[in-house]
C-alpha cells in the first residue's frame, strides 16, 4: 500500500485537478489530506466529491512540512505501507505513475527521492524543475542533487532512515533541508524521465517579502546542512546573510539585518535538531495508537499576546483535535485589567469545543490553579496544565500523553514536568526528581486528591521534624524554599507550587521530567504575577518527538539533582540575580 499525502490550504480550484484521476484508479494507493484550516470550503468540497478520501481537518495552518509530518509519521509506524507520495494541491499525477514509481524504488534501494519529470500545464518542463536539471538527453534514472517536494516518492525505508520534515521550517526550505539529509544519509535523488507529473505552479512575479522568506530558508537550510562542516554551515547560514545586509542600503538592508538577527536567534533551537535522537518507533506506535488524550487545562487572565501565542503553539500539536481542552479565566482585578480579560477570553472563544470557565471575581493564580485542577479531577482521571506565559514544543501533547499512560500505575510517581530549564548534556530525558516543576505539568486524580495539602504551615512543620528533608528542600542553601514556604504562610505570595513540592518531597514522590524541554517561560517581562528572572530560566524547546521510558524509575536520578542544584548555585546568587534584573529591565523597556 502506497499512502498519496496532500496538504491543502484554499486549493479549491485545484482540487478536481488533483484528485480525478484516482476517481477510477487508486488500486494499492490510500489518498489522505492534510486540510491547514482552509476557509474556502477545500476540505467540505473533497468529502462530497471524493469520498473516499481521508480528510485530515487542522485547526490552524500548520505548514508543508509540519502537515506532511502527520501522515509521513503514519508510514513510519505502519508496516503496511511501502512508501508514501507527496503531492501538492496545484499538481496532477496519474496512480499509474505513483505505481510505476514505487516498483522502481523497490528494485534500487539506494534510492531515497524518486520523482517523474515534472511539466507544466503547456506541456514544457516545469521552470523550478528545470533549474536544477543537467543538459539532455535523459536516459533512465537522473540523479540530481535536489527536487522540490511536488511530486515526491519516499519509500518507508527512507522515513526511518531520514525521519520527517525539520519543524524550523514553516512553509520554505524544508524539502532542501530535506534533501540534504537524504544524501548525508547515503541515499540517491532523482527522477525518471519516462514517467511524467504535471506541476501547475503560476509563473508570476515573486514579492519581496517573499523573496526575504525563501533566502531566510534557504540560510537556515545550509546552517543546518549536514553536508557541510560546521564553519560552513556557520559561514552560509550567519556570515553570508549578515554580509549581504552590510553591502545593501535602506529598506532592503533593514530587512535582511532583521532576517540575519532571525537566524541568530534560532541557534540553540538549531543546535538541538543537530542533538536530535533517533527514531523510536515504539513510542510513535503508542502515540498513534492511543484512544484517549488527556484534558488540557489552561490558566489565563489579562495577557492576550500571551494567550494568543499558547492558543496558536497548541493548535499546532498532533494531538490536540482529540485533546478536551479546559479554559479557566481569572476575573479582573479592578477596571484597569477589564478589557485586557475581555480580550483574552475573546481569543479563547475562538477555539473548537473548547470549554471556558469564567471566574466572575478575581480569584488570584494560586487559588484558581487549585480550584481548577480540583475540579477537574472530579471528572477525569488526569490532567495536564499550562499557563499562559510558556512557549510549547510541538510535541509537548505526545510526551504528556505517554508519560501519563506508562505511569498511571505507578504510585510513586505523582508528577510530571516538561519545563526542564536546568538543562545539560548529562541530564537523560525522563529523568527522576523530588522536584515539582510549575510549567507544562500534569498529575493524575489519585495523586492530588492524597497528596494535595493547602496547609503551608503543616508542611512546614513535618519538614523541620525530618532536618534531611529539610535540607533538601534548600538545596544546600542555593534556593531557598522553605523561606517561600514561609513566605506563603504569612501572606506575602500566594504559591501552591512551594506546597504541592513540599508535598511531594514529604511523601517521597517522584516527578519524571523531559529533557530536552518541551516547555519554556517568557512570562518573565513583568506582565505575570510571578514575573522576575530574566533569562535564566528561558530555554530552546525540542523540535523533536520525546517519548517516556516504559520502565519506570523507582528512585531520584542523583545526577539529575547534582545538575539542579548547581544550576541554582550558578543561578541564584547576588551577582547573577542583578545581572538578570538588568536583562530583564533591557528587555522590556529597550527590546
Amino acid at each position: 500500500m502506497i499512502l498519496v499525502a496532500i496538504v491543502t490550504y484554499n486549493g479549491l480550484k485545484w482540487i478536481d485537478s488533483l484528485l480525478q484521476p484516482f476517481l477510477y484508479d487508486r488500486d494499492q494507493l490510500e489518498i489522505a489530506v492534510v486540510d491547514n484550516a482552509s476557509t474556502d470550503g477545500t476540505p467540505d468540497e473533497i468529502e462530497k466529491r471524493y469520498p473516499f478520501v481521508r480528510v485530515l481537518r487542522r485547526p490552524s495552518n500548520l505548514g508543508f512540512g509540519a502537515a506532511n509530518n502527520l501522515l509521513m509519521e503514519e508510514v513510519q509506524a505502519k508496516e503496511c505501507y511501502e512508501g508514501i507520495f507527496l503531492l501538492n494541491q496545484d499538481a496532477s499525477i496519474s496512480a499509474e505513475t505513483i505505481r510505476a514509481l514505487a516498483d522502481y524504488s523497490q528494485q534500487h534501494p539506494e534510492i531515497g527521492i524518486l520523482s517523474p519529470l515534472h511539466l507544466s500545464s503547456n506541456g514544457a518542463v516545469e521552470q523550478g524543475f528545470a533549474h536544477y536539471l543537467p543538459e539532455p538527453p535523459y536516459h533512465g534514472f537522473t540523479e540530481l542533487s535536489f527536487i522540490n517536494a511536488a511530486l515526491w516518492y519516499l519509500p518507508r525505508q527512507t522515513l526511518l532512515k531520514v525521519g520527517l520534515f525539520s519543524p524550523l521550517f514553516h512553509h520554505y526550505g524544508e524539502d532542501l533541508d530535506y534533501a540534504h539529509r537524504v544524501r548525508f544519509a547515503g541515499l540517491k535523488i532523482g527522477f525518471l524521465p519516462h514517467l511524467t507529473g504535471q506541476h501547475f505552479r503560476p509563473s508570476t512575479a515573486i514579492s519581496d517579502e517573499k523573496t526575504l522568506r525563501l533566502k531566510q530558508a534557504y540560510h537556515l537550510a545550509e546552517a543546518i546542512n549536514p553536508l557541510l562542516s560546521p564553519l560552513l554551515q556557520f559561514y552560509r547560514g550567519h556570515l553570508a546573510p549578515f554580509g549581504e545586509a552590510l553591502l545593501s542600503g535602506g529598506n532592503r538592508r533593514r530587512s535582511l539585518l532583521k532576517m540575519a538577527r532571525n537566524l541568530w536567534q534560532m541557534r540553540p533551537m538549531m543546535k538541538l535538531w543537530r542533538q536530535r535522537p533517533p527514531l523510536d518507533l515504539e513510542g510513535l506506535q503508542r502515540a498513534l495508537n492511543r484512544k484517549e488524550l488527556a484534558p488540557l487545562l489552561l490558566f489565563v487572565y489579562n495577557r492576550p499576546r500571551h494567550t494568543e501565542r499558547i492558543l496558536q503553539n497548541l493548535l499546532q500539536q498532533p494531538e490536540i483535535t482529540h485533546t478536551p481542552i479546559y479554559i479557566w479565566s481569572d476575573g479582573a482585578k479592578g477596571a484597569d485589567d477589564q478589557q485586557a480579560v475581555e480580550e483574552v477570553r475573546a481569543l479563547c472563544r475562538q477555539i473548537p469545543k473548547a470549554q471556558l470557565h469564567c471566574q466572575p471575581t478575581n480569584k488570584g493564580l494560586a487559588h484558581n490553579i487549585v480550584e481548577g485542577v480540583t475540579n477537574l479531577l472530579q471528572m477525569h482521571d488526569r490532567v495536564i496544565v499550562l499557563e499562559d506565559d510558556l512557549i510549547l514544543s510541538p510535541y509537548f501533547l505526545r510526551w504528556m500523553n505517554d508519560a501519563l499512560t506508562l505511569y498511571a500505575k505507578e504510585k510513586r510517581i505523582a508528577h510530571l514536568h516538561t519545563g526542564t530549564f536546568y538543562t545539560s548534556p548529562k541530564l537523560r530525558n525522563n529523568h527522576p526528581l523530588y522536584f515539582a516543576g510549575s510549567w507544562g505539568w500534569a498529575t493524575w486524580q489519585d495523586r492530588w486528591q492524597e497528596l494535595w495539602e493547602a496547609d503551608g504551615k503543616q508542611l512546614l512543620q513535618q519538614l523541620e521534624q525530618d532536618p534531611k528533608l529539610y535540607q533538601r528542600f534548600r538545596y544546600g542553601g542555593f534556593m531557598d524554599f522553605p523561606k517561600m514556604l514561609r513566605r506563603q504562610i504569612t501572606g506575602e505570595n500566594n504559591s501552591w507550587a512551594v506546597r504541592w513540592h513540599a508535598s511531594l518531597l514529604l511523601h517521597q514522590k517522584l516527578s519524571i521530567n523531559s529533557n530536552p524541554p518541551l516547555v519554556t517561560n517568557d512570562g518573565f517581562d513583568g506582565s505575570g504575577t510571578h514575573s522576575g528572572g530574566g533569562g535564566r530560566y528561558h530555554t530552546a524547546v525540542a523540535p523533536y518527538p520525546l517519548y517516556a521510558d516504559p520502565i519506570a524509575p523507582t528512585s531520584e536520578d542523583p545526577e539529575a539533582y547534582h545538575i539542579l542544584r548547581r544550576y541554582y548555585a550558578r543561578t541564584n546568587n547576588k551577582v547573577m540575580k542583578g545581572w538578570y534584573k538588568l536583562k530583564e529591565l533591557w528587555q522590556r523597556y529597550f527590546g
